[in-house]
């Protein structure tokens, strides 16, 4: 038999002169108490010999049940989107299901796109990390009574399962640690975006700020997500020259917070000491910069485990319960691999 050409089950039915309704039953283990367990033991061995592997995705279209799960992530380059998807594969797996992967890279119709094919593969189940203005097609996929559970971002006004960070209560949490090292005027850089988990962060910034008595007035910078690295700079360059005494900066996501360290390299800002970065999420290269670079951790396991357990009950009992959980991470330091001498 050729090396390249796939085994199918009548390979197997063939050598084992059997039908292939019979290997199926086997292979499948159906129907055990009806098969003669020396047949059953042959066809096992000749498939084992035959090196045949099932196909998953074709056996969801014929049982309408795949063992699979979709994950449609925002952009697979973002540091956010590599944790989550190694935490949420990890559960997955352990679940006994496969998870298969898209990122929809922030356009809307590579995400409707995405929807359609795990949809027409029959997954079991959605785990979305949606885009701007998707209530559309969220709406549909939970009309359609398709296990599904947003992570991140969500919706609040609506009755969407999800699962996400306590947003508010990060930037705020971030501010009061500020204030705690001394600061005494602090700039806000964010996406300018209409997602309402950035809005829950820059509320909590401007709502702790003004609790300690500080003025937000040309402290909140608002940058596009495209060319990030331009963008950036220009919001760093006003808020320093607006605010002389600034003396603190927050990143709302971890990918500002990597354009804002390479601005203060250029430009040889003395942080810690003359104005200190806090940053949002983990991220590797955090290390590398040669001071410790406090940040809020996101709770990823949490809510990678909390999503993957509510979808595979959501499996077992469609329409059984809903989930609406915000959960909270805690502030880190990220220390250098050099330290300053």
């Amino acid at each position: 038999m050729s090396k390249t050409r796939k085994v199918k089950l009548s390979d197997i039915a063939k050598e084992a002169e059997v039908s292939i309704a019979l290997v199926s039953y086997v292979l499948n283990n159906r129907h055990p108490d009806r098969i003669k367990k020396e047949t059953a033991a042959r066809i096992k061995k000749i498939a084992k010999k035959l090196n045949y592997r099932p196909n998953p995705l074709a056996k969801g279209l014929r049982t309408q049940k795949s063992n699979a799960i979709g994950l449609i992530l925002a952009d697979l380059a973002n540091p956010f989107s590599a944790q989550i998807a190694r935490i949420i594969e990890d559960n997955v797996i352990g679940s006994d299901y496969i998870l298969l992967i898209g990122s929809m890279d922030e356009n809307m119709d590579k995400f409707r796109k995405l929807v359609d094919t795990f949809v027409n593969h029959s997954v079991d189940g959605l785990i979305i990390v949606s885009p701007e203005n998707a209530i559309k097609e969220i709406k549909a996929i939970q009309k359609q009574g398709i296990p599904h559970v947003l992570i991140d971002r969500y919706f609040p006004e609506l009755p969407f399962n999800f699962v996400g960070n306590d947003n508010f209560f990060s930037t705020r949490s971030c501010v009061e640690q500020l204030v705690g090292n001394g600061r005494k005027s602090i700039g806000f850089i964010t996406h300018d975006t209409d997602y309402f988990h950035f809005h829950e962060r820059k509320r909590g910034f401007v709502t702790a700020c003004h609790e300690f008595g500080m003025n937000t007035e040309n402290k909140v910078m608002e940058v596009a997500l495209s060319d990030l690295n331009t963008n950036v700079d220009r919001a760093m360059a006003t808020l320093l020259a607006k605010n002389p005494d600034m003396d603190a900066i927050l990143f709302s996501t971890s990918v500002l917070t990597l354009y804002g360290l390479k601005y203060a390299v250029r430009n040889q800002l003395n942080v810690p000491e003359r104005i200190e970065f806090m940053g949002f999420d983990k991220a590797e290269y955090y290390d590398i910069f040669p001071s410790p670079i406090p940040y809020y951790e996101q709770p990823l396991e949490e809510i990678g485990k909390r999503a993957v357990d509510f979808l595979m009950l959501e499996i077992a009992k469609p329409g059984a319960q809903t989930v609406r959980e915000i959960v909270k991470g805690s502030l880190k330091v990220a220390k250098p691999l050099i330290e300053k001498s």
